[in-house]
């Protein structure tokens, strides 16, 4: 062990902290300074509250029987360099025995934090720590900071934690944390969205002025948005870590890091919103947006503010960040067992999924399943061609001579409708050339030409495809009928897609092309996921998912409706969570453990329910977000700016949670902020989920906790779920 002080080259790493009770030994520390009084360090200067030196507070996370790792930010106005500070642990809030009393340094490579792991501790014991800065005689010290290490393995303890997930700063609150301040709690689970990564996005980032964020590094973000009303999304690791600055600078969040430990994982907006892998979808497909640096500059911002324990610092330190192990090389899934009962298995569903399966920048018109593609479709379920003939979309080979005339004026349309995207002449002519080739639906074509002979003067009109000639024609799947309405748009794409088709068109997908089309979580992470749970001896072998398994169907099929064609179907309502990959989802539930657990986030609403899988079932428990704009909000949004499905919206939204299908949920609310307190016993795992007026959200925070809304109750005991089963 080295106790000399930080050389250069260990500087660029972050220090990992062995503590013993017996020993006082320190793995990694900068220096040794052991005090006759255990509570004060060497010399005999006061301890001297400085909260301001830490603007973010401090944190713990990722507990195990015999560690925890401690966290905090150092920033002095004028200082940019590297500063040691003396981390003390102890089983006294008042500090009168030490177990941990040793220097350490946070790093001005590092943004000023301090991110270490103390090992040597005991099971299931409650410790404090702090940090200080010798100056002038004296300590200046940060908040005290408690946290938990988790339970031995052979404790039949119930273990009380937290699930939280979405906190966005910009115009909200995060007064639905408040609660949870006041309760006993063995650890907070972070489902992903920690952080959002833009800075005032129209589409759902508005309300109290005091919650913007304007980027010091400008330069070095990306500007969205048309004239007059654009936004940034952060790019640079200076946007980045500046998000998480002030995120955490937050009252409420650094109380709540403060108190508990942090256990977290990542969704898409700690780097980009609907992201995979390394690529954005902010221009719905109008031009590729892959950008590994981007990506790597968010899992580093990430790694040097959350107190994640993953190695990713080399060989000579456990918690270093060294940009050659990050993206593509990150594994964030890792497992945590807390006492006899409970085992949680933290996965990543954004490294590694695959694109949608459905383009953003599909030309609504192209066939992807044709004749012959369905007919051997529906052979293996010994349903003939003829029979689903009529339900699918007529097409032609506009690449057929006779077709010459018709593909020429497709051309020049698309190649005008293009350049109305905003794509560059060239680019416009080679998308309008790649799209206006093949199997064309007809119906997609005649209202192409009736835009082109709506344009030109009547002796340069083209007649439209006649209706004899159609009901000749084969049909096919066209990607309009999946949903898709325009050039470039989510709309079709990852929301609002047509049940029925999409699910013909995935399982195609998945016979003829593999089941890596829909692998979210990678073969690597799926194989450790099942066998990791496989044999967990743990009651309780709980899944943590950033995004839900749950399906969410809109159905809008009942007459009373009175929905007019071709509106009155069944829509999914989000493909860029599970639902998406429904081949996918049926590979992850074959391997998970019939009484499992899955808790899950991001979709800014609550849904609990159950999946049938061999041996009994699972349960699953959504989360509603802490304080982002709501699923219902979302939708609007997303429905106002598409002029097919604005009216529609605007009349069936209200009744969303009423319209959502009931299959595999019991409960769907998508309006409520909140939070989700969940118990483990030998016997049961109970959820209570809070609920609150969505407005708690727009306003400072009161001074004491606002009561939820809406307070549910649901106890999992292997097979059934029972509880508050009606929807509210």
């Amino acid at each position: 062990m080295s106790t000399s002080r930080t050389t250069r080259r260990e500087a660029l790493r972050i220090l990992t902290v062995a503590a013993s009770a017996s020993a006082l030994g320190l793995s990694g520390c900068d220096s040794d300074s052991n005090s006759p009084d255990p509570g004060t360090p060497q010399g005999s200067g006061a301890i001297v509250p400085s909260d301001a030196l830490y603007p973010q507070g401090v944190a713990s996370g990722d507990p195990r029987p015999d560690a925890v790792v401690v966290w905090t930010r150092f920033a002095e106005s004028g200082q940019h360099a590297d500063v040691i500070l003396r981390l003390q642990v102890s089983t006294a809030e008042n500090f009168g025995q030490l177990l941990v009393n040793h220097d350490f340094t946070a790093r001005a490579d590092a943004d000023g934090c301090l991110k270490g792991r103390v090992t040597g501790l005991t099971a299931g014991t409650r410790y404090f720590y702090r940090f200080l800065l010798p100056r002038n005689g004296d300590f200046l010290a940060s908040p005290t900071g408690r946290t938990m290490t988790a339970r031995a393995a052979t404790d039949a303890t119930p273990v009380k934690f937290a699930a939280i997930s979405c906190n966005d700063y910009i115009g909200r609150y995060f007064t639905t944390l408040m609660p949870l301040l006041n309760e006993d709690l063995d650890f907070v689970l972070h489902l992903g969205d920690s952080i959002y990564e833009t800075t005032g996005d129209p589409s759902f980032q508005g309300g109290a002025a005091a919650r913007a964020i304007t980027f010091d590094d400008r330069n070095g973000a990306i500007t969205l948005g048309a004239a007059g009303s654009t936004f940034q999304a952060a790019k640079s690791l200076d946007n980045y870590r500046q998000l998480h600055r002030v995120y955490r600078n937050d009252g409420l969040m650094k109380q709540l890091y403060q108190r508990f430990p942090v256990v977290a994982i990542w969704d898409d907006h700690e780097f980009s919103d609907d992201s995979w892998k390394a690529m954005g979808t902010y221009r719905d497909g109008l031009f590729e947006e892959l950008d590994e640096e981007r990506r790597r500059n968010a899992e580093q911002a990430y790694f040097e503010f959350m107190p994640v324990d993953t190695d990713l610092g080399g060989a000579q330190a456990a918690l270093g960040v060294d940009r050659a192990n990050l993206y593509p090389r990150t594994v964030l899934y890792r497992k945590l067992r807390f006492g006899r009962d409970l085992e949680l298995f933290l996965s990543d569903y954004r490294s590694y999924r695959p694109d949608h399966l459905i383009p953003e920048d599909a030309f609504p018109g192209a066939v992807v399943m044709d004749r012959a593609a369905l007919t051997q479709f529906f052979a293996a379920q010994h349903i003939p061609y003829e029979a689903v003939r009529a339900q699918f979309s007529p097409y032609l080979d506009i690449d057929q001579p006779q077709f010459a005339g018709y593909k020429q004026v497709l051309q020049a349309t698309l190649t005008q409708a293009y350049l109305n995207e905003g794509v560059d002449l060239g680019q416009a002519a080679l998308r309008a050339q790649n799209a206006a080739r093949g199997f064309v639906a007809t119906t997609i074509l005649n209202s192409l030409l009736q835009q082109y002979n709506a344009a030109v003067p009547a002796g340069q009109r083209v007649p439209l495809i006649p209706d004899a000639l159609i009901a000749t024609l084969d049909t096919g799947m066209a990607w309009y009928t999946l949903g898709k309405t325009s050039l470039f748009g989510s709309v079709g794409s990852r929301y609002f897609v047509v049940e029925q088709t999409f699910q013909i068109y995935a399982a195609w997908l998945a016979t003829t092309r593999g089941l890596q089309t829909q692998n979210a979580l990678g073969d690597t992470q799926l194989n450790w996921l099942a066998a990791q749970m496989a044999a967990s001896t743990a009651k309780w072998k709980v899944l943590a998912s950033s995004v839900s398994t749950r399906p969410l169907v809109l159905d809008l099929t009942p007459p009373p409706l009175g929905v007019p064609a071709p509106f009155n179907q069944r829509f999914l309502l989000n493909v860029d969570q599970w639902d998406g990959f429904p081949q996918g989802k049926q590979g992850l539930f074959a391997r998970l453990p019939a009484g499992s657990v899955v808790l899950s986030g991001d979709i800014h609403a609550t849904l609990v329910g159950t999946q049938a899988v061999t041996g009994g079932a699972i349960a699953e428990f959504t989360t509603p977000a802490v304080s982002s704009a709501s699923f219902r909000e979302l939708l609007a949004t997303t429905a106002a700016n598409d002029p097919l499905l604005a009216p529609l919206a605007a009349a069936l939204l209200p009744a969303l949670d009423q319209l959502i299908a009931p299959a595999g949920l019991s409960y769907v609310q998508t309006t409520r902020p909140g939070h989700t307190v969940l118990d483990s016993t030998p016997s049961e795992f109970k959820a209570n989920i809070r609920q609150y007026d969505p407005l708690v959200v727009l306003s400072p925070p009161p001074a004491s906790a606002p009561a939820p809304q809406r307070d549910l109750h649901y106890r999992f005991d292997g097979q059934n779920l029972s509880g508050t089963p009606t929807p509210g």
